[in-house]
């Protein structure tokens, strides 16, 4: 086949690709690129006919998948471009979904994927102004492409324990300026601080995300990993308990349980120790999972003859050192209970979705907010005129309790 004939055939593809035969025309064509008879000028079709198949393939097929992209990285395509950028977010869909197939077959090595390798060659130069913007859906922003990257790209430099280039580290940081009210780009970017040791600027921007996301169990977590429990075990175990009453699946929780329970048999509290470690066994064992070695290391501590008893009664003595952690530095206002809202009794729900008691707060000039009492450990049922102490960052209230 000559050029001409082949730049035509390949141009025709691209166009039965676009209508959805793409892994048909690409696995036609391909043979012509590897062997080297395909023209330069047909590169460019080439490139959206893998991008084609790259987004109407099955979520499976993760090496045939990565050979794709192999294939697409090799062409000599003018970049930046709009196909560069859709070739990365098909990069995207295809670290989620080896992170999945990995999770459910971790013996096949064919299906990891590096979202961070990948992208060093993509190269984040060719980055274009399109990849920043947030699209909405139901008037709610959705997170940009760059911010999805960055998210997956600290995921799997948090799971190899590897140190980020400083072009990594310059984008990051771009993109926290960019986006200030991301509280997840502030946890990626103190996780890339923690990898390094450098706990002190990693729990000043956790705090920072905290102040935007105070329901986020995870943030309370991360913060807790930037306090020895060796030097500050009170702290430790406050913000891990913290971490505990946030809203979240239980399921979830149980590294969490490990770690105070951790905290606890080193302190010598064995009883408490034992508690939290019967309540990560029911999670890991509910849920189908092996307990971690962790689990047993801790379990080897507890004495035989050690009767479990429930920490909550430490845990509130300390629990006030987590919110001075985070809190300390906002203001303090005073406001008054003014109206009480009870569930309407005619909607039903569970969970996030469970009716629940609001407050009317009025402050000395009148201001009013709304508060869900049982979110701060509020007695629901204490009367109108009852004071509150509440802190409030971005319009939101994010700290509140009975004044004395």
């Amino acid at each position: 086949m000559n050029d001409s004939d082949l730049i035509k055939m390949i141009s025709n593809g691209f166009e039965s690709a676009k209508a959805g035969n793409a892994v048909k025309v690409y696995e036609h064509v391909a043979p012509f690129h590897d062997n080297g008879s395909m023209p330069i000028k047909s590169h460019y079709p080439f490139g959206w006919i893998i991008y084609y198949a790259l987004h109407q393939s099955h979520d499976g097929n993760i090496d045939t998948r990565k050979r794709m992209l192999a294939r697409y990285l090799k062409l000599q395509i003018k970049v930046p471009h709009k196909l560069h950028s859709m070739i990365l977010t098909e990069a995207i869909h295809l670290y989620k979904d080896s992170k999945d197939a990995v999770y459910n077959n971790k013996s096949d090595k064919s299906v990891r994927f590096s979202i961070v390798n990948f992208f060093k060659l993509w190269n984040q130069d060719n980055l274009r102004p399109g990849d920043w913007n947030r699209k909405s859906l139901d008037d709610k922003p959705l997170s940009s492409t760059v911010e999805k990257l960055l998210t997956l790209c600290v995921d799997e430099l948090e799971e190899t324990r590897t140190l980020p280039s400083p072009n990594f580290i310059a984008l990051i940081d771009k993109a926290v300026d960019t986006y200030p009210d991301s509280f997840n780009l502030l946890s990626q970017r103190a996780a890339l601080h923690i990898l390094a040791n450098e706990t002190a600027k990693a729990a000043e921007l956790l705090r920072k995300a905290l102040l935007l996301a105070p329901g986020k169990f995870y943030l309370w977590s991360k913060l807790a990993a930037t306090v020895s429990p060796a030097e500050n075990p009170h702290l430790h175990v406050a913000i891990l308990y913290r971490a505990l009453n946030a809203p979240g699946p239980e399921q979830f929780k149980g590294k969490i349980r490990l770690s105070i329970a951790e905290t606890l048999a080193s302190r010598g509290a064995f009883p408490q120790s034992l508690w939290e470690l019967q309540q990560v066994k029911s999670i890991y064992e509910s849920n189908g999972w092996h307990l971690p070695a962790k689990y047993n290391a801790v379990m080897q501590r507890i004495p035989n003859d050690t009767i479990a008893d429930n920490p909550e009664h430490i845990y509130r003595k300390v629990a006030h050192l987590a919110d001075e952690e985070v809190y300390s530095g906002l203001p303090t206002v005073v406001m008054t209970k003014t109206y009480h809202k009870k569930p309407d009794p005619t909607k039903t729900g569970s969970g996030f979705n469970k009716p629940v008691t609001a407050w009317r707060l009025t402050d000395s000039n009148g201001n009013n907010l709304w508060i869900q009492p049982h979110r701060f450990r509020i007695n629901p049922d204490l009367p109108t005129g009852t004071r509150v102490n509440v802190s409030i960052f971005s319009g939101k209230v994010v700290k509140a309790e009975i004044s004395d």
